[in-house]
């Protein structure tokens, strides 16, 4: 699973707080380019899969504002 943070908009501060915060629901990489953070989730737990990507986003926006 792969999710595009633009830069101008979410710092990468933000992303790291929350990958942090999500660290036992999977294994994450985050990887700069052009204008975009591209943050890969792989190994998500099963009983998370379904919501994680939304939940994942929301809590990342709940960090820029910190």
């Amino acid at each position: 699973m792969t999710i595009n943070f633009n830069k101008s908009i979410y710092p990468l501060k933000a992303i790291k707080k929350t990958v942090q915060a999500y660290k036992d629901l999977a294994k994450f990489k985050i990887i700069e380019k052009g204008g975009y953070f591209i943050t890969e989730l792989i190994d998500i737990k099963k009983d998370v899969e379904s919501v994680i990507k939304d939940e994942f986003c929301n809590y990342v926006l709940s960090q820029v504002k910190q």
